[in-house]
């Protein structure tokens, strides 16, 4: 695969070829690291020629001592040594306490092509600079790329975290405080209905890929048939007039028997690519555990949506933890926190001792108690829940937040003076009073009223004079804070959520996330280079944008049509950010095949298109997936919905988005 960058600089024009040759230089194997470098790269350099300081007067030597620092480098060093280097950048940046709000000089830029812009900033603190620096230092953060030894060091760090969980000793006041916390501010989990569903993503089962082959291997859980259909919500037997019967919730009731196979508890380990440096470890549930943890999920959201927890958690919507860190790089009352590995080190021990009984019979229900190796051996886990688990990220999002109500009711409790027992003065009257003096909009409201407190997963935004609290608490319960990720005091950069701030202005890095890079197209690859695409076209990058949107472009979507293949691409120009395709301000689209439809009298042209729809082969299971699709629509209904209106929200929650080959209107 080769990639030409043209540049205009100093000297006049130029072009860089990004080839194999290049990529064997680097080190890089053969195959999808070697695809995924090289459009890399080429992306970088284009970047490069979008500074916002003339990019004409750079010198063509600019460029190429930059292709030399990479080959000395590799591709892994290079991005490691940059992102550092970003990292160093921001977090240096004070409100208070320093000569120079920007800090101190940072001699490690002189070994870079952005060191022109970098002693501009420094000299002039304009945002304009430093957006453009923190995002061409942090490009190639998100890189796809594939290690194998960054799995070993992934699932040392996995096991690391289980034997911590083994030693871990709970402190008696920190739980007894944390389910006086949860059971004051939660409801009774009680069931209106059970709507399970199949998620979106791989289980355990080797094979089962997709809603089809889920329906066909779903199979009986005597677990959750005894506490769930016929105990916690079946009543004792009650569960025919409750709506819970296997046969208005499962798609083939005559599966739900132990006769006909009973499903593994156990889910299966493994390790995906995070970026450069190392691999995330996730599990894969098993089909029958995540059926059933989905209807868990929706009747949780429904509780905490009805709770006072709903003023912290919005599970849904990440908006108002990007908007307290922005408050927070400009007066520094909140500080934003990140944990690492959360999910791994939230323990079934924490979960059981701080949940209300009627919580917990659900939660330990549907989940899974062990997970298979990469060696195929079976190891019992510490963890409540792994990243798979559908009620992994909300149960992290609850004891996160009652931590931090826990926090606050601790400093409270030392501004009251209360002569006494803390546990004593901790009643269900006085948290709610606590958690009324947390504030809804960012301010300075005195030492009785807090900041706003937001928690989205392991993304923290709270009081800054609850901070170190906050931390303690975390660390007695077998948490770890990243302090490099946690932004906190006079420090003028916060992120939370994917949004990074300084001084209360954006500079949300643009990463480079193009998925799938192969010889031949993929949907994966399209969708996410047009995404990028796109945000080029938002932020000004016009150079990158050229080169991705000629790039793709001119590589051509090899596709079948009507037994012949088309090498005319198919992806449309779009004028609406919503709309899939490539955005310009007036979209022409003579490069697309063109036909006039004569019965619906419209001009139509082909292209890929997202869409929500399924195909399902011939003579597999079609009743049972009708039985499906109405079995979800009949869940989903109101009082004032009709089959059309739920369509789409089946559709959504049954399958996934995809890109389809069809014939669209003009």
């Amino acid at each position: 695969m080769r990639h030409e960058v043209r540049l205009r600089t100093s000297d006049g024009r130029h072009s860089i070829f990004i080839d194999d040759d290049f990529c064997q230089s680097l080190s890089v194997p053969v195959g999808s690291n070697k695809d995924s470098v090289s459009l890399f790269v080429a992306s970088w350099i284009s970047l490069l020629a979008d500074s916002p300081l003339t990019p004409e007067m750079k010198p063509f030597s600019t460029y190429k001592r930059f292709l030399s620092r990479i080959r000395l480098l590799g591709i892994k060093g290079i991005v490691s040594e940059f992102s550092d280097l970003a990292h160093q950048l921001v977090s240096q940046h004070s409100l208070m306490g320093s000569g120079s709000s920007i800090g101190d000089w940072i001699d490690g830029f002189k070994d870079t092509p952005v060191f022109f812009e970098y002693n501009r900033y420094f000299k002039t603190g304009d945002i304009k600079l430093i957006d453009f620096l923190y995002t061409f230092l942090n490009f190639g953060k998100k890189l796809e790329f594939v290690d194998e030894s960054f799995n070993q060091s992934a699932f040392r760090g996995w096991l690391d975290v289980e034997e911590r969980l083994s030693d871990l000793k709970l402190n008696d006041t920190d739980v007894d405080a944390l389910h006086l916390i949860l059971s004051s501010l939660l409801p009774p989990f009680s069931w209106t209905d059970l709507r399970p569903k199949f998620g979106p993503g791989a289980v355990q089962e080797r094979g089962v890929h997709g809603r089809i082959d889920k329906l066909s291997s779903l199979q009986f859980d005597p677990v959750i048939d005894r506490f769930l259909l016929h105990g916690h919500i079946g009543m004792y037997g009650s569960g025919e007039e409750l709506g819970v019967h296997p046969r208005k919730i499962i798609p083939d009731p005559k599966r739900w028997n132990p006769a006909s196979g009973v499903s593994s508890r156990i889910a299966r380990l493994m390790f995906v690519p995070k970026n450069l440096k190392v691999s995330r470890s996730i599990c894969m549930e098993p089909n029958t555990l995540m059926f059933f943890q989905q209807a868990v999920l929706r009747q949780f959201l429904e509780l905490v949506g009805k709770s006072s927890m709903s003023i912290f958690i919005d599970i849904e919507d990440q908006t108002r933890n990007k908007e307290l860190s922005q408050a927070g790089s400009l007066t520094s009352e909140i500080d934003t926190l990140d944990l690492s590995a959360a999910s791994d080190s939230l323990s079934l021990d924490l979960v059981k001792k701080v949940f209300p009984p009627s919580w917990k019979i659900p939660m330990i229900a549907t989940r899974s108690h062990s997970v298979y190796l990469p060696d195929g051996s079976v190891r019992s886990i510490k963890k409540f829940a792994p990243m798979g688990s559908a009620l992994c990220f909300p149960t992290q999002c609850l004891i996160f937040a009652s931590v931090c109500i826990y926090a606050a009711c601790l400093y409270t409790y030392d501004v009251e003076n209360v002569n006494g027992d803390f546990l004593g003065w901790l009643t269900p009257s006085t948290i709610n009073r606590v958690v009324r003096m947390f504030s809804d909009k960012p301010g300075y409201f005195g030492s009785r009223l807090f900041q706003p407190l937001a928690v989205y997963g392991d993304d923290i935004c709270v009081d800054r004079r609850l901070t170190d609290i906050v931390k303690s608490i975390l660390s007695r319960l077998g948490f770890v804070v990243n302090d490099s990720k946690s932004f906190c005091g006079s420090q003028a950069f916060r992120e939370s959520c994917g949004g990074f701030y300084l001084n209360g202005s954006d500079i949300t890095p643009l990463y480079f996330r193009v998925k799938g890079v192969r010889e031949k197209l993929t949907p994966s690859h399209i969708v996410s280079q047009v995404h990028l695409i796109n945000e080029c076209w938002r932020r000004g990058y016009k150079k990158l944008y050229r080169f991705l949107h000629n790039s793709l472009m001119t590589w051509g979507c090899l596709r079948r049509y009507r037994n012949t293949v088309s090498k005319k691409n198919s992806i449309p120009y779009v004028s609406d950010f919503d709309q899939f395709g490539i955005y310009v301000t007036e979209p022409k689209n003579s490069h697309l095949r063109f036909r006039v439809h004569s019965d619906y009298q419209r001009d139509e042209v082909r292209c890929w298109t997202i869409s929500y729809d399924h195909s399902v082969q011939p003579g597999k299971l079609l009743s049972l997936v009708d039985a499906y699709e109405y079995m979800r629509w009949w869940a989903g209904r109101s009082l004032d919905s009709t089959p059309e209106d739920s369509s789409s929200v089946s559709r959504n929650d049954t399958g996934g988005p995809g890109l389809r080959w069809r014939w669209i209107p003009v």
